[in-house]
């Protein structure tokens, strides 16, 4: 009898040292930063909807970017979030006389520049402090755009594209040229699409294929240790029922994985000083 409770032992003790050398190395090998980037600028309870579904799988923090509009009207939400650990950052768009997105690399550096000192004034009113970081609609900036963001002494810039602009890198780093913090989302392949909700739908993807490309990215930075951002859009979310579904799917996928999740600014200083120019 005691024969057989040595060998039991021997046994558990054996699986222990395994699942010690063995498991837990891939465990914690497997906790890549990610940075969850939601952006929206007119639908409000599109915005809280989706939060509250990543909020119920434990999934936070993220970085949240809005326009100036909706923090107009919308303050307390928006000072609600920030209170909550979430990091608040300035979305920068036009719009036309039709209501249609205008590049912003497109307008003059004085009419860039009004677009972006009021977005960035009426959020920080709202929040009673200062934002460390901008995002323009569909990533569109040129030089003008940069030294606008040096000189309002924005932190980081998330404008930038790994696979379209050179400067682009999957880890964020402060450039000494710019005066500010680079931070990258990923370019999809040899496409024109990055990793976001609403880049891959304007390509005709479906919102299936949206979510097996972000899988199948998350996995590929997982397995090169490296930084993965990702981006989603409430009001395009919520407004049909096929990205709706396999939005939820896709939050119950990433639930199961063992992911630490940061801000954008999070991201930043738990990148240093390892990344740099």
């Amino acid at each position: 009898m005691k024969k057989i409770i040595l060998i039991i032992c021997l046994i558990i003790f054996i699986a222990l040292a395994l699942w010690l050398f063995i498991e837990r190395p891939f465990i914690e090998k497997s906790l890549v930063f990610t940075n969850l980037q939601v952006t929206e600028y007119k639908n409000p309870d599109a915005l809280v909807r989706v939060i509250n579904e990543m909020e119920i799988r434990g999934i936070k923090p993220a970085t949240i970017f809005v326009g100036k509009e909706l923090v107009q009207d919308n303050c307390s939400l928006i000072k609600n979030l920030d209170e909550k650990g979430y990091e608040i950052a300035i979305f920068g768009y036009a719009l036309d006389e039709n209501g249609q997105f205008l590049q912003l690399a497109d307008l003059t550096k004085k009419e860039q520049e009004i677009i972006i000192k009021e977005a960035k004034d009426t959020l920080e009113d709202c929040l009673g402090h200062k934002v460390s970081g901008f995002r323009a609609q569909r990533f569109s900036q040129n030089k003008d755009t940069n030294e606008i963001i040096k000189d309002l002494g924005v932190n980081w810039h998330g404008s930038f594209v790994v696979n379209w602009h050179p400067e682009a890198s999957f880890a964020p780093y402060y450039s000494n040229n710019y005066g500010f913090y680079i931070v990258s989302i990923e370019g999809v392949g040899q496409t024109g699409y990055v990793l976001c909700d609403t880049a891959m739908a304007s390509f005709g993807k479906t919102a299936k294929e949206w979510k097996n490309t972000i899988q199948d990215y998350f996995v590929r930075h997982q397995q090169e240790e490296s930084p993965f951002i990702t981006e989603f859009h409430p009001y395009l979310l919520v407004s049909d029922d096929n990205w709706w579904d396999e939005f939820i799917k896709l939050l119950n996928w990433f639930k199961k994985q063992n992911i630490n999740y940061l801000t954008t600014q999070q991201m930043i200083d738990s990148c240093q000083p390892v990344c740099g120019e």
